[in-house]
């Protein structure tokens, strides 16, 4: 790892990072941490990669809502609006009713598939 820096940082959403790591795997053999890495993907995924995207892209669409609260409501796919507003805990902004209902209606609608 000498002389490595990463060059852009972007967030990805779980199913993402498996995918990524499947890559990998199938170049070679993975390191200790991709292997650990890879299981915890296997274990919480909720969402395909496709509906992983097509969720985020609908949530992005919301107001208050960047790319990173997006991946991790996917990720997380909170049920309630006390689990929604811990995502937003460390945020300097509250969400009101109407938008935290709207974000569980876009959720249910991907929890049901």
């Amino acid at each position: 790892m000498i002389g490595k820096r990463a060059l852009s940082q972007e967030p990805v959403s779980l199913a993402n990072v498996k995918d990524i790591i499947t890559e990998r795997k199938k170049q070679g053999e993975l390191s200790y941490e991709q292997n650990l890495t890879l299981e915890y993907c296997k274990k919480f995924i909720k969402l395909s990669t496709k509906d992983t995207a097509k969720l985020i892209e609908e949530l992005v669409q919301l107001e208050k809502l960047n790319q990173s609260h997006a991946i991790s409501l996917a990720d997380v796919m909170p049920s309630n609006p006390e689990e929604v507003k811990l995502v937003f805990a460390k945020e300097h902004f509250v969400l009101g009713d109407e938008e935290l209902s709207q974000i569980l209606e876009i959720l249910n609608k991907y929890r049901k598939k």
